[in-house]
């Protein structure tokens, strides 16, 4: 298990002084990374086999938002290699030991050349689950949609492996309302399947259903991700 203390500073914050989403996904993303290098999935051993780290499906449920100026800490796990997939798990709790998010997701090994999954990693699951671990829920429930806005991809958005960073797809998702929507209310869950990859010059149209509780990015004829929202009252 990797543990890291956070301080919720000004650039993890939005409009409502509280822990944006995307940030939210910042953290997982580089805490899960640094604990598979703590565990001997060091970057010597995928980089340098051609291969790469890419998100598959993550659900995340949260029971509040931190705001600005709070502490929590933030820890993340593996769970037992399943084929070619790879479980890990996640948990944000504030000073007192109260939960602030939860975390599921499936992460999976590509190959940088020709992009697709590596079938029979040479790398060894460490399973350090306790079973308390959010369950991670099944595919996305597509609904009715209609075109909601499109965005070009540029430079900036790109990450070290050279397509969309998976942070950009949330904000994506958080576009489709306004400051106003934010400052009474909040995602409680939050479930997306990366389903092809987004690079540099694609344009992607966002379709959401009318409550914007399930939303797909298309990029030409290619779904690109679904997720599924839920909204509550901001806490």
């Amino acid at each position: 298990m990797y543990q890291t203390p956070v301080k919720i500073v000004s650039t993890y914050v939005g409009p409502e002084r509280r822990l944006t989403v995307p940030w939210f996904f910042r953290i997982f993303q580089d805490a899960a990374i640094e604990d598979a290098e703590n565990i001997g999935y060091n970057a010597s051993k995928t980089m340098g086999a051609g291969l790469l780290w890419v998100f598959s499906r993550v659900y995340v449920r949260f029971h509040k938002m931190p705001e600005y100026l709070s502490e929590a800490t933030f820890e993340t796990r593996p769970g037992a290699k399943k084929a070619f997939l790879f479980p890990r798990y996640a948990k944000m709790e504030d000073k007192d030991g109260n939960v602030i998010a939860e975390l599921s997701s499936i992460w999976a090994l590509i190959h940088d050349d020709t992009r697709q999954l590596e079938m029979r990693p040479q790398l060894d699951s460490v399973d350090q689950t306790d079973g308390t671990e959010l369950p991670l829920p099944g595919k996305v429930v597509a609904l009715p949609c209609s075109f909601a806005y499109s965005r070009q991809i540029e430079y900036s958005d790109l990450d070290l492996n050279r397509h969309l960073n998976n942070v950009r797809y949330i904000e994506m998702l958080l576009n489709l309302h306004d400051a106003k929507f934010y400052e009474e209310n909040m995602i409680e869950e939050l479930l997306i399947q990366y389903e092809t990859e987004i690079h540099e010059g694609d344009l992607v149209e966002v379709f959401a259903d009318e409550k914007k509780t399930y939303v797909r990015g298309v990029v030409g004829d290619r779904i690109c991700f679904e997720a599924n929202l839920k909204y509550g009252p901001k806490r």
